[in-house]
């Protein structure tokens, strides 16, 4: 399988502890199967930023990473998901299924675009119920996937391919 991640500058080595750890799915390193949306981040990074857009390419093997603990989500609408998302970006909310702790290998999902960032923040701030934040996820368009690696033991089957500068 071949993953992409946009990105500000090339590197050879994924290091976990410059991850940021308030992300959809925790602390880890977030990769799409689309190439258009690792050119999106890319060009959102450097924008924010500054440096080089680039597209990492990574292959994958399917089969070994099976074999690691995983979780799967399916297009955004269910609670579970959203609950998750929400745990994994607000540190200070109880909950008991997330992936604060890395528990997981790697997570496969729906990414939380700026839209249902926004939606977040208003459940948060006591503005929407969980709900109502379900109910207009309904009607967003499509999401994207993201593939995110939360250990060593995951991040050791991505093989950077190329680095391509766009």
């Amino acid at each position: 399988m071949i993953l992409y991640h946009g990105s500000n500058v090339s590197f050879r080595k994924v290091l976990l502890s410059k991850c940021s750890p308030h992300k959809d799915f925790g602390r880890g390193f977030y990769l799409s199967d689309s190439y258009d949306v690792a050119f999106r981040m890319a060009r959102r990074t450097a924008k924010q930023r500054g440096g080089r857009k680039c597209i990492l390419v990574y292959e994958v093997d399917e089969a070994a990473l099976r074999k690691l603990s995983n979780r799967k989500f399916a297009q955004p609408g269910n609670r579970s998901w959203a609950k998750f998302v929400l745990a994994n970006r607000n540190p200070r909310m109880k909950a008991t299924d997330h992936n604060r702790d890395n528990r997981y290998d790697w997570i496969l999902g729906p990414i939380a675009d700026d839209g249902l960032a926004f939606l977040f923040k208003m459940y948060e701030r006591g503005y929407y119920t969980l709900n109502e934040v379900l109910r207009k996820m309904q009607f967003r368009k499509k999401l994207t996937t993201q593939y995110s690696f939360h250990t060593p033991r995951a991040v050791s089957l991505l093989k950077l391919k190329e680095v391509r500068y766009v």
